[in-house]
């Protein structure tokens, strides 16, 4: 296993960051295509940057990033990664239900496909991360499908970072495999299959990302890294622009130095990103149902949602916690350091 210990830099994270806006971008506009106003260049949609290969990048990305993580610092893995995803997400699952008491019966979309209302068992699927498991996720949400298997790669990830190249190796074939031979690999637009597939046949595009960060510089992490991917594009399971255009950014941007007011900039369209692809959809309905006709006004409410969402829950929260465990920290540390009399009870 190869050392990497610290060996992302400043600019680096803040171009992936930069990526994973991107990739959101292209996703709610994909959406925006295929529901709303169809895509006459057919550049988004089911067309070249279609929804399903931005999220197959945010895949590589993720896997990329947490390995980073854990190779980081291990301690208080599992408390970032909950900071980090549930308070948006629960904002998420809250405002989609919200918006759901707009459109007790459903909601036609213009362009083909129903929004229909959440069953109990979705909700309770979504609250648990086991959409895509026990059942499809609250359809008003439907993209939260994409976190459940995400999630459950998180929750081992502390555990891969024990497993050899070799067995990760041999876990992309297993897992490509099953991406090849199971058909769809998983639902189209909203109407996500629920059969618990996700984590198996796409755990490979995951673990790619994963093991490039252990390998990357070497003529097999970049191996790894490009060859399932291309492999299954001409096998033509997917238009790939978005998958390969992650892949390309996370291999050069490792050569690439940008100045800091840039890195600021990148930065932010980083922490937009999820509250980006959280909320684009929810929002998107919303507009809609309060008589949105024009494509202007349909997208900035997307975008005004997500950026709510970014000041009002996500900077929020992270400066709440963050503050609660920098004070955990310090209050340790001083007991640590506290002076034991002859006699005290040292607890």
């Amino acid at each position: 296993m190869k050392s990497t210990e610290n060996s992302v830099t400043s600019s680096q994270w803040a171009i992936l960051a930069a990526l994973r806006f991107f990739l959101a971008a292209v996703v709610a506009l994909g959406h925006f295509a295929l529901f709303v106003r169809h895509d006459p260049t057919h550049i988004f949609g089911d067309a070249y940057l279609n929804p399903g290969s931005a999220v197959f990048g945010f895949f590589i990305l993720s896997g990329f990033s947490i390995a980073a993580s854990v190779d980081r610092e291990s301690k208080g893995f599992f408390r970032r990664r909950f900071l980090r995803i549930w308070p948006l997400y629960l904002a998420t699952i809250v405002f989609g239900l919200c918006v759901e008491l707009l459109i007790p019966n459903g909601f036609p979309l213009p362009f083909g496909g129903t929004v229909p209302t959440a069953s109990g068992l979705s909700i309770v699927a979504s609250l648990l991360m086991l959409q895509t498991i026990i059942s499809g996720p609250i359809p008003i949400v439907g993209q939260i499908w994409s976190l459940s298997p995400e999630w459950w790669h998180y929750m081992i990830a502390p555990w891969l970072k024990k497993v050899s190249d070799k067995l990760l190796m041999i876990w992309v074939m297993l897992s490509l495999t099953a991406f090849l031979t199971i058909n769809p690999p998983i639902g189209h637009g909203i109407d996500v299959l629920s059969h618990g597939l996700p984590f198996l046949n796409l755990s490979w595009l995951w673990i790619t990302g994963f093991l490039y960060y252990r390998l990357k510089g070497t003529a097999a992490g970049f191996a790894i890294l490009a060859f399932p991917s291309v492999f299954a594009l001409t096998l033509g399971h997917f238009t790939g622009a978005p998958l390969f255009i992650s892949i390309f950014v996370v291999v050069m941007s490792a050569e690439v130095r940008i100045s800091p007011k840039l890195i600021k900039v990148c930065n932010f369209l980083g922490d937009l990103s999820f509250p980006l692809y959280l909320f684009h959809f929810p929002a998107m309905v919303l507009a809609l149902r309060l008589g949105s006709n024009r494509s202007a006004i349909t997208l900035a409410a997307m975008l005004a949602a997500s950026v709510a969402a970014l000041y009002l829950v996500d900077y929020p929260s992270r400066k709440l916690f963050g503050r609660n465990a920098a004070r955990a920290a310090a209050t340790q540390s001083d007991r640590l350091a506290r002076p034991v009399k002859i006699g005290q009870d040292s607890a």
